[in-house]
């Protein structure tokens, strides 16, 4: 059983991101540096493999199975015949998956802390490996209730779960043979109470179907109509398998996040268009957004808000320049000059103004294109700064009718806000919208941002929610 094995295996290696430096030293090297690092690990124990006594697991081992099989690195929590015929190059091979999934650390822009050799050797010293192994998982309540649900879920694993087919559209109290399979469905995700009807009535699509129906396409991101529409076929006539996979997928994107959690900090997720603003664990603020198409994708960072910028120019990106704007001038070269564009060179006292001339693709090889401050600025009233390399903000947009609309992959990567004044309250920063002059805050303490991607994950009322892999990362 080699460490090799082991690393390609793991669900993250999808990532190049993931690995431990395979793609940049000899897998040889590598090998050999893991074993020094065990036989270190080990010498610390005073020579005792670290995850047995004698030939059996202890508390350290059957925590760290426990674990390994939640993040669908084996498929169960119990040793092989194989293993335990070597249990030397088991505990090692369990030691080096330990480090490697405490060592992960994705975090884009401020990166958290990666394990170190030395934290694995006081956890020895001290006697407190269990507790370290359940540390290598961050602290979150969601990470907890995601291990709970892929539990719940491998329980059911075996359960026969026949596809509805795609010819069956069933009326309200309509008898039909698939009634009773989509009924059983239903009951299985809790999503219908199994005493809501009586036996004789099992095969009638009735009202309680209809709630049922609703109450899954919620948890699924999908709109409640209460009918048996395509999408929501194919969602129910997804196997328990493949969802075991995808909560495990999606538990792995938590080691991005830090091992302990701000106190107070923002937590946006991709798939769901939302954002959450986190205090002590419990949620207190939240909105809808808009983030980028699957063309222009909002990318997954670890940041923080550190200023905002209220009556905010926008300086549009080339790329949107090249896609939009250009085309809209070459049909109406008056049109930006409406939105209040002009050109800008230079910068501070010695910056150039003038108007968007009919020229504007030659005028930009000396200009850069700005909008000015006001009602139809692209970045709205407000824009909440966070470090990133990307040009990528929060911010107010003009266009709050899209807010309603149940698919918001619609930016160009930017992160639009519902509620940016309700943001503005919380960060205590007051706002005279009257006011066109632009002014830039900075904020007395960073506010942590995680812009998430979690196509499942559990909330607080204990339901599992399910989103569209709308960047295809699940794969």
């Amino acid at each position: 059983m080699s460490i090799v094995l082991l690393v390609i295996i793991s669900p993250t290696h999808t990532d190049a991101n993931a690995s431990l430096h395979l793609n940049k030293e000899p897998l040889e090297k590598v090998h050999i540096q893991k074993v020094q690092l065990y036989d270190e690990l080990k010498s610390t124990n005073k020579g005792k493999r670290l995850f047995f006594d004698h030939k059996k697991l202890n508390l350290s081992g059957l925590t760290l199975l426990s674990l390994l099989a939640d993040l669908g690195i084996r498929e169960h929590p119990i040793l092989t015949h194989h293993e335990m015929a070597d249990i030397d190059a088991t505990d090692e091979a369990l030691t080096l998956e330990l480090y490697h999934i405490a060592s992960q650390s994705y975090g884009n822009q401020l990166k958290s802390a990666a394990n170190k050799p030395a934290d694995f050797r006081a956890a020895l010293i001290n006697d407190t490996l269990p507790a370290y192994i359940d540390s290598a998982m961050p602290q979150f309540n969601a990470v907890i209730r995601l291990r709970q649900a892929i539990n719940k879920y491998k329980r059911i694993k075996n359960i026969a779960w026949p596809a509805l087919s795609d010819t069956f559209n069933p009326q309200l109290g309509q008898g039909h043979a698939e009634v009773k399979i989509l009924r059983k469905k239903l009951v299985t995700l809790n999503d219908l109470q199994t005493a809501s009807t009586s036996k004789h009535r099992l095969h009638i699509f009735d009202q309680s179907i209809i709630n049922g129906l609703k109450h899954f396409q919620r948890r699924n991101g999908l709109k409640p109509t209460g009918r048996l529409n395509p999408k929501t076929q194919n969602a129910l006539n997804q196997n328990i398998h493949t969802r075991i996979n995808k909560l495990q997928v999606n538990l792995w994107r938590w080691l991005s996040l830090p091992r302990i959690p701000p106190t107070k900090y923002i937590m946006v997720n991709i798939p769901a268009f939302d954002l959450a603003l986190i205090d002590k664990g419990v949620p207190v603020m939240d909105m809808k957004v808009i983030v980028g198409k699957p063309s222009n994708q909002t990318p997954i960072m670890i940041t923080e808000v550190n200023s905002v910028t209220l009556n905010p120019t926008w300086t549009p990106t080339r790329n949107i320049i090249n896609k939009d704007l250009l085309p809209l001038h070459n049909k109406n070269n008056t049109a930006l000059k409406s939105l209040n564009f002009y050109l800008a060179k230079g910068y501070g006292s010695n910056t150039l103004y003038r108007e968007v001339p009919p020229n504007l693709q030659e005028m930009l090889k000396q200009y850069r294109l700005v909008q000015q401050p006001g009602s139809n600025n692209a970045l709205g009233n407000v824009r909440f700064n966070i470090k990133n390399n990307n040009a990528i903000f929060l911010h107010d947009t003009p266009t709050k009718y899209l807010f309603k609309q149940h698919n918001r992959a619609l930016s160009h990567g930017c992160i639009r806000l519902e509620k940016p004044d309700d943001l503005l309250t919380t960060l205590r920063i007051k706002h005279r919208k009257n006011n066109s002059v632009t002014k830039h805050l900075r904020l007395q303490e960073s506010l942590p941002v995680f812009i998430t991607y979690q196509t499942a994950w559990i909330d607080n009322l204990g339901k599992i929610n399910w989103r569209n892999d709308l960047y295809n990362k699940d794969k």
